[in-house]
């Protein structure tokens, strides 16, 4: 029986290739983080905004770099506080929470929601089905969420958001995976995974015991079939609107079911 679906977040709900720099979504944010830190923590009279900035990229690059090869998530928070003490910044005076609340992660400019998702999320809710994320973000997730409520996908995913950064592996780490099935209370072969990454989306949701879904935009399949051969997924789509066929195949009854899960008559 199908009880549930998992999505990566990023390119598989949201559309990024519209999307500002990440340098110029850094520099609107550290804005107001530069001057909240020299007026209230601790005074930045060595340090300018692109000192700031230039820290915390490299910073944060090496995190990830470091990342691909042991499968550790990076942090954007400890890495926002490691940067602060590179400016002079006693660690102990940093609330972090409090700096990130003054950062005001929000969605950057130009990004926004695939128009399916929109259209195919409420038809798989209709049927009952859980729906959950994983995602690996380096932004604990109550950060994410805001993403979320701007683009009203928030209350697809009550009860499982799972950002790598709070788990502390990557994908395709099976601890992020195990993660979110406990979330949802449910086994492996009852859950289906949607990602657009052959190596941390598809490996690594097979290798938890999923069937795993790849997302394939145009032009990426083959630059993502390169880094990760022999990895083949169990279904490929181009849009979301195919994938209740897929389902259809692997879980006949799947539709029914669903009903009969809210207590609904068939």
């Amino acid at each position: 029986m199908l009880k549930a679906i998992l999505f990566d977040l990023d390119h598989t709900l949201i559309d990024w290739s519209a999307a500002e720099s990440w340098d110029e979504f850094l520099r609107r944010r550290f804005e107001p983080v530069w001057d909240f830190v020299h007026e209230n923590i601790h005074p930045l009279y060595d340090a300018t905004l692109d000192d700031m900035l230039v820290s915390f990229s490299f910073m944060l690059r090496t995190a990830w770099h470091s990342g691909t090869r042991t499968l550790i998530a990076p942090n954007f928070p400890h890495v926002l506080r490691e940067t602060l003490a590179t400016l002079g910044v006693p660690p102990e005076r940093v609330d972090v929470a409090e700096v990130m609340n003054v950062f005001r992660w929000q969605p950057m400019l130009g990004e926004r929601v695939y128009p399916d998702v929109m259209e195919v999320l409420p038809q798989l809710t209709a049927q009952g089905l859980e729906l959950g994320l994983v995602t690996n973000a380096s932004a604990p997730m109550r950060y994410r969420d805001r993403e979320l409520a701007a683009f009203g996908l928030l209350d697809y995913f009550p009860r499982c958001r799972v950002a790598a950064t709070e788990v502390g592996y990557l994908k395709p780490h099976r601890a992020i995976f195990r993660r979110a099935l406990d979330m949802l209370g449910v086994m492996p072969h009852e859950a289906v995974f949607v990602g657009d990454n052959l190596e941390a989306d598809i490996r690594g949701a097979q290798r938890a015991g999923m069937l795993a879904v790849l997302r394939a935009h145009e032009g990426v399949l083959d630059q993502w079939a390169s880094d990760a051969p022999g990895v083949q997924p169990d279904g490929t789509i181009r849009t979301l609107h195919e994938l209740p066929a897929l389902l259809d195949g692997w879980f006949p009854h799947w539709r029914n079911n669903g009903h009969n899960r809210r207590g609904a008559s068939t």
